[in-house]
């Protein structure tokens, strides 16, 4: 038995607090992989970006790359209309019966995790690993299924990425060499 770790998302771009929050996960709970699960639709945000899949895709590929315990999970990718946890946590575990899955997050996502289609039942299929975000202190009494993981945090966010990059003022060193090069050879987010 296994126990895998799913960091879900959108990716767009994905960056070096993705790479943080995967890799503490990883190490502090022992985790033997992390699937990276890029979603499709997510339910809970509009698509902000012209990328395509095959962007996102590959952007997360290299990124997948940079560690032997990472992996790519194209089964929300692979799922018509929008991409709910629970259906996927549901699918996995029918797929993967021999596995421990993990749900990461960030702390910012746990404040609405109740509101998450079907909150309270996906609460009972799967631990929620938390991840520490500058700015948020989550303060509620943690239900059973919740470790936050206490630790350095980052601030660094998909959305700022995107509109520095299209200000032509972006930090490169919040993307890994291959993703930014991957955004200036396709001149993504321009």
């Amino acid at each position: 038995m296994g126990r895998i770790g799913i960091l879900g998302g959108t990716f767009d771009p994905p960056h070096i607090g993705h790479l943080f929050m995967a890799e503490e996960a990883r190490i502090k709970m022992d985790l033997d992989e992390v699937w990276w699960m890029p979603n499709r639709i997510p339910p809970h945000k509009e698509k902000e970006s012209d990328t395509t899949e095959r962007d996102r895709v590959d952007m997360i590929q290299s990124m997948v790359n940079l560690h032997p315990s990472f992996a790519l999970c194209d089964i929300e990718l692979k799922r018509e209309g929008p991409s709910y946890t629970y259906d996927t946590v549901m699918e996995l575990r029918g797929k993967y019966p021999n596995e421990e899955f993990f749900f990461i997050i960030g702390e910012d996502s746990l404040e609405t995790l109740d509101s998450w289609h079907k909150g309270q039942d996906l609460k009972k299929l799967i631990t929620f690993i938390v991840i520490r975000r500058p700015g948020y202190y989550y303060e509620k009494k943690l239900s059973k299924g919740i470790t936050i993981i206490e630790g350095p945090t980052i601030d660094v966010s998909s959305s700022v990425i995107r509109e520095t990059i299209y200000h032509k003022k972006c930090n490169r060193f919040l993307l890994t060499n291959d993703v930014f090069s991957i955004i200036k050879e396709r001149q993504l987010y321009e």
